[in-house]
């Protein structure tokens, strides 16, 4: 298998974006993460650093992050926001009910998506962390777009319902072209099921090889 690819599991669950949140420099990844897990994340070439968000190992739902800063859920404690700002991150806390932060947010470097239903100031102060404009988005009918795409600094994969106007806005608004897709045997939420920035990806095992190569093709569309 390519350098910038591995598949693994995390205790036999396929779903390993539930477990993990990456940018070009940190990856973010459960504490109770397994040595083939982390072993798999190499690809990323990042620094791994083993989290909680709310005493949870579930960091993919509790985190949201491009290369600027990361924002966590309002479960998040006080002790994981020090640890986090400790390695140099910008890190925010969003007060939103909606506490599933990754579900609701995607962005790269260039811009970002975000759960229509969260509000002014919160979008405000996600943007300022973030350091990019969100604009307020549904795919595929789904107003969780956290979960519905997967985006970096040199593709995206959305989801696998989107439309094509969809996908044309997605690449406006993140400045790089991509494509739809599925993980782990036709999951249309792409996030649950990869972890991914500009180096490389790592994906469910049960992840098809024609699966990786939609993911392929989004992720890595030229340079």
């Amino acid at each position: 298998m390519s350098m910038h690819i591995a598949k693994c599991a995390q205790e036999r669950n396929s779903f390993i974006g539930l477990f993990g949140r990456t940018n070009d420099s940190h990856t973010l990844i459960a504490k109770n993460a397994q040595p083939s897990f982390l072993k798999a994340c190499s690809v990323l070439k990042t620094t791994i650093v083993n989290v909680s968000i709310g005493s949870s190992n579930l960091i993919g739902i509790y985190a949201a992050m491009n290369s600027n800063g990361v924002i966590l859920s309002s479960v998040a404690e006080e002790e994981e926001l020090k640890e986090l700002k400790g390695l140099g991150l910008n890190v925010y806390r969003c007060m939103d009910k909606r506490n599933a932060v990754g579900n609701n947010i995607a962005a790269n470097d260039k811009g970002g998506i975000i759960n229509k239903k969260i509000e002014g100031k919160e979008r405000k102060k996600i943007s300022d962390c973030l350091g990019v404009p969100l604009e307020k988005f549904s795919i595929a009918g789904y107003e969780t777009v956290g979960s519905a795409c997967v985006v970096t600094n040199r593709g995206f994969i959305a989801h696998n319902d989107s439309t094509d106007e969809e996908v044309a806005a997605l690449e406006s608004i993140f400045g790089v072209k991509g494509t739809t897709g599925t993980v782990n045997m036709g999951s249309p939420f792409p996030s649950i099921g990869l972890i991914a920035n500009g180096s490389g990806y790592v994906v469910g095992e049960k992840t098809s090889g024609f699966e990786m190569g939609r993911i392929e093709e989004g992720l890595f569309f030229g340079d």
